[in-house]
């Protein structure tokens, strides 16, 4: 099950399925009320009782009930898909498992949440990887085995990556934490936190954040 695609996965079990399709209109919004506030979704309800969902909405505005967004019904699911990441150690094929998901929901919970980074972080902090090792000597294969791609998938990823590499390669040719510096400041580190930990001028790291589009100016 995909907590992300399935309006209805979450089917509370203290609410009879049978209910009758003839009621009364009194008896269908009493009947609305009930179902909702049980943790049915509009789209249930309006099938359950075979009627537009656009009027199961209205009935709860009439009645003032603000309606749940649709990320609410799955909350607590990602709720423990975050705990069985970060607290019990589990993988994220694992939690997939164990969630009866798919890995694709697994892995963008986990991004959205800020527990891991995002397919654009991750080829950031590559190319900091990349520039990182390029000036240290190493060749685009060994560079390519260690990133866990083909030298062809490093190419590829450094051409479209938007970034002036020879000029960052310039700029932080005697740098041996560069790595360290873009993945504090994809965690949301400030400069000056930044600054502070590695002992470097301010205006330093700016310049080197800007060139990776992590600061708005060079100064």
């Amino acid at each position: 099950m995909d907590f992300r695609e399935s309006n209805s996965s979450i089917t509370p079990d203290c609410v009879s399925s049978d209910f009758s399709v003839d009621l009364t209109v009194d008896d269908r919004d009493s009947t609305i009320l009930e179902l909702y506030s049980q943790g049915y979704s509009t789209y249930q309800i309006a099938s359950k009782l075979t009627i537009n969902r656009h009027t199961v909405s209205k009935v709860l505005r009439d009645n003032d009930i603000k309606t749940r967004r649709t990320k609410d019904y799955f909350k607590p699911a990602h709720d423990e898909i975050v705990n069985l990441f970060t607290r019990k150690g589990l993988s994220k094929h694992e939690i997939a498992k164990k969630m009866d998901c798919t890995y694709y929901t697994v892995r963008k919970v986990l991004e959205d949440r800020g527990v891991i980074f995002n397919k654009k972080d991750r080829e950031t902090l590559a190319i900091a990887k990349y520039i990182q090792m390029k000036n240290q000597g190493l060749m685009n294969i060994d560079i390519a085995n260690f990133l866990e791609m083909t030298t062809k998938q490093l190419n590829r990823l450094v051409r479209n990556s938007g970034f002036n590499i020879q000029v960052i390669r310039l700029r932080t040719k005697k740098f041996t934490n560069l790595i360290d510096i873009i993945k504090l400041r994809l965690e949301g580190c400030t400069l000056t936190e930044i600054s502070i930990k590695f002992r470097m001028n301010i205006v330093e790291i700016k310049d080197i954040l800007y060139h990776f589009g992590l600061s708005k100016n060079k100064s």
